[in-house]
């Protein structure tokens, strides 16, 4: 048995001791993408136009929205001299309208997601061309996000946001 754990990591070591050994030449570098693509110029155009699409969006649906909770108090405070099948017509249009409300905002929600998407598309690409290029300048094996990655700990000569901040910039 004690033969066997010794074979196993002797195996082990030797499998991993080239790993080990690349390791030391990986070049790492982290970048804050949002940072950069939010302090652009571009960026800020994009981020008003979502600004302004949402508000688009949200117009409608909070004037209806105010429009149906005016009806529901109108409909609280003449319930109770309604005859039953009277007030049960008005809650079930009152309902009806409630649903349909739901239905708008989410609609208005895909409509915004899908706004986004393509707005940003283009922002995305060009940020992946600079962090490649500059990985490619810098012979860096590997880039990771400044706030995605779960990074506790960065050594400053690793952040290389401002080159390619320099880059997006082009």
């Amino acid at each position: 048995m004690l033969k066997l754990s010794v074979t196993l990591l002797l195996a082990l070591g030797l499998f991993l001791a080239p790993l080990g050994a690349g390791a030391a030449d990986l070049k790492i570098g982290v970048v804050d993408g949002m940072d950069i693509m939010s302090k652009s110029a571009e960026g800020k155009r994009i981020q008003e136009s979502l600004k302004r699409k949402f508000e688009e969006l949200g117009k409608s649906v909070a004037s209806k929205r105010q429009d149906i909770a005016r009806q529901m108090q109108e409909f609280e405070k003449q319930a109770s001299v309604m005859k039953e099948d009277a007030r049960k017509r008005k809650a079930e249009e009152l309902e009806k309208k409630m649903a349909e409300l739901d239905k708008q905002g989410t609609d208005a929600e895909k409509q915004m997601a899908q706004y986004q998407e393509k707005e940003l598309a283009p922002l995305f690409q060009k940020l992946e061309q600079a962090v490649k290029a500059v990985a490619t300048e810098k012979k860096m094996d590997m880039v990771m996000d400044k706030r995605n990655s779960g990074l506790l700990y960065l050594h400053p000569s690793m952040d290389i946001t401002d080159t390619v901040r320099a880059k997006f910039g082009k």
